[in-house]
């Protein structure tokens, strides 16, 4: 299949997909005269890089893997996993972080609507002008 084709079944661009090739994320491809020919390995490696930058990879970060895959003649498998136990590590801590964000973010809530409901408003307004008064 030519690039057109594969970009049309990935999703992606030509010009995504010539990227691939450079940062060798996927091996160059045969050609027929001038034009790329990829192939279903072509497919299945532009899937799992679209899939992986979906989970929040970068192409840079998969980078390492092409080179131990290169160095290797294997797919680094192990390399892979850590790198996606290290990814789900990160997202963990950030959903903790946005957990405490919530419980803060209703506290806040809480203590707005206690301070400024009908009749706490008045009272809170009074307090304020005469502790907070620089003239």
């Amino acid at each position: 299949m030519f690039i057109g084709r594969l970009a049309r079944l990935t999703g992606c661009t030509p010009k995504a997909i010539r990227l691939y090739e450079q940062m060798g994320l996927i091996p160059e491809p045969d050609r027929h005269g001038r034009y790329r020919v990829y192939t279903a390995h072509h497919l299945r490696l532009v899937h799992l890089i679209r899939r992986a930058q979906v989970a929040g990879f970068k192409l840079a970060e998969m980078t390492p893997l092409i080179a131990a895959k290169n160095k290797l003649n294997a797919f680094p498998l192990a390399l892979a996993n850590e790198a996606i136990d290290l990814k789900r590590q990160q997202i963990n801590e950030k959903i903790a972080e946005f957990r405490a964000l919530d419980i803060h973010l209703g506290e806040l809530k809480s203590e707005i609507n206690s301070l400024f409901e009908s009749g706490a408003a008045a009272t809170f307004h009074r307090e304020e002008s005469s502790a907070c008064s620089d003239r």
